[in-house]
């Protein structure tokens, strides 16, 4: 998922004949790594060749995760390897909403069987949400600055870090995404040569997408809402 998300970014750079740096991936150690920091060789012409670069990465790592998270829904059985608690499912409104779904009445029980590639999946939503928090240099603070402009993107940036703040007091991985982005991350992408035109409507609704898809994958859901959909007893 890592690789397909860098090809994305390196794919469209391509089309657009931008030269990147070789990705260097930030190590973690849950899951190896969280992600790639790609830097810009070549200045870019205008907001829109940094829209789209910016998002072809997400795109690509986001549509093959979700992909692998369907399959691996559509192939749990009872005898699937993993056995986890249903309340697993309210981590994420995205693939709790997907697993209802899919999985229908069996989310009423105590414990659901699920595929391992479902995990996968759900893993590499994560990582692709987490590069489009609307900050810095991550993907969602390029995809911000492409098309809200620098002013914006800078206050966006300032605003996640309080919400990531905020968030370590529940998960200690805010903490570890906060340090990130304040130490190497946190300045803005360089002006492109041509600033004044802004990406068009099609690229501003993909942007909003892509920023929507985030916040249903980070955020969980909330007890009441899980009520509502009939994920737990």
């Amino acid at each position: 998922i890592l690789a397909a998300h860098e090809f994305g970014h390196w794919w469209m750079a391509q089309r657009h004949n931008v030269r990147l740096r070789p990705p260097f991936f930030i190590p973690t150690w849950q899951i190896g790594s969280f992600g790639a920091l790609t830097r810009f060789e070549s200045l870019l012409g205008d907001r829109s060749v940094l829209f789209d670069i910016s998002l072809a990465g997400p795109a690509v790592g986001g549509i093959l995760s979700l992909a692998l998270v369907i399959i691996g829904l559509v192939l749990s059985t009872p005898s699937s390897l993993f056995q986890v608690p249903t309340e697993f499912f309210q981590g994420s409104i995205l693939v709790g909403m997907l697993a209802r779904i899919v999985l229908g009445s069996e989310l009423q029980q105590d414990i659901v069987a699920i595929n391992p590639m479902a995990i996968v999946g759900w893993l590499g939503l994560v990582v692709t949400a987490l590069n489009l928090m609307p900050a810095g240099q991550l993907d969602g603070g390029r995809i911000m600055q492409s098309v809200y402009g620098r002013k914006v993107a800078r206050r966006a940036t300032i605003v996640t870090l309080i919400v990531l703040g905020i968030a370590t007091l529940a998960n200690p991985l805010a903490l570890y995404w906060a340090i990130v982005i304040l130490f190497l991350q946190r300045g803005l992408e360089r002006p492109c040569l041509q600033e004044i035109s802004e990406p068009d409507d099609a690229r501003a609704a993909l942007g909003l997408l892509a920023l929507f898809l985030m916040a249903a994958t980070l955020l969980p859901v909330t007890p009441a809402l899980a009520g509502r959909l009939g994920i737990g007893g």
